[in-house]
């Protein structure tokens, strides 16, 4: 009896314990909320930052997310990618 009850303990703390993954990105758009100050759960598996070049030579974020692949940039862009939790953070 002490045997069963020790086995159906192991079998519920390992499946309690297999939630789906999940890292902490923050999602936004500079047009449209310039505050992003709240990460939320990324199942997808990357957060990333895109960069746009400015009218002074340099570069702002311009998008924040979570996607499952890393997004491909297009010209005067630069995405970086990263799987920590709230890594694009910048």
């Amino acid at each position: 009896m002490k045997t069963l009850l020790l086995a159906l303990a192991v079998v519920a703390f390992m499946c309690l314990g297999s939630g789906r993954p999940f890292t902490l990105c923050f999602e936004c758009n500079r047009m449209t909320s310039s505050d992003c100050s709240t990460a939320s759960r990324c199942y997808r598996g990357s957060c990333y930052t895109l960069y746009k070049r400015d009218g002074n030579g340099g570069e702002k974020w311009a998008v924040k997310g979570c996607a499952e692949t890393c997004p491909t940039a297009g010209p005067n862009e630069r995405v970086k990618c990263c799987r920590s939790p709230r890594c694009n953070d910048d």
